[in-house]
């Protein structure tokens, strides 16, 4: 009697050691799948700086612009972070064709990238490929663009919605002819 007292006992706490585990592995799990997406910028800045930016930036309402980005703190990775162009900096002088080199996390891994005069004429737009995943993944493309007649323009990158077609994650870097 003495031995199934102990066995039944035995079974027990490996029961209840299995549920306990399996309990902390489904936190774990549920704390990992917890991303922050930023919202889509839908108008560019003025001036020479680039709208991506992890500092909030005050709107009209005197909040942070939906396209500041959480302060993650130092050492934190940022996960799911949309679009953010490397290259070129802001106010860098361009001339045809235009190296663009970023990062992006963003539907179906389709992002547009163009430039533009600073009266809002298309110069020139060409297309990459990031990913759609937890972490951003780089991207490169290559525009060519046409003669520009204002001395300023931009350099934009966004993920056309599947939805609408509207401009998502819209990132703009300034730039001069």
């Amino acid at each position: 009697m003495n031995r199934i007292t102990l066995a039944i006992l035995a079974i027990f706490i490996l029961l209840v050691a299995t549920i306990g585990g399996y309990y902390l592995y489904q936190k774990v799990q549920v704390d990992k799948d917890t991303v922050f997406s930023p919202s889509p910028n839908p108008s560019a800045r003025i001036g020479f700086e680039t709208t991506a930016s992890a500092t909030p930036i005050v709107g009209a309402t005197g909040g942070p612009s939906p396209s500041a980005q959480p302060n993650t703190g130092a050492g934190a990775e940022v996960k799911n972070i949309g679009i953010s162009i490397s290259q070129p900096k802001g106010s860098d002088k361009l001339t045809s064709p235009v190296k663009v080199i970023g990062s992006a996390n963003v539907f179906e891994g389709h992002v547009v990238v163009r430039v533009k005069a600073a009266n809002g004429k298309v110069l020139g737009q060409g297309t990459a490929t990031a990913c759609m995943d937890l972490d951003a993944c780089p991207f490169t493309t290559t525009v060519s663009f046409e003669k520009a007649t204002t001395t300023t323009g931009s350099v934009e990158a966004f993920s056309p919605s599947p939805k609408d077609g509207s401009e998502q994650y819209l990132q703009t870097i300034l730039i001069r002819f």
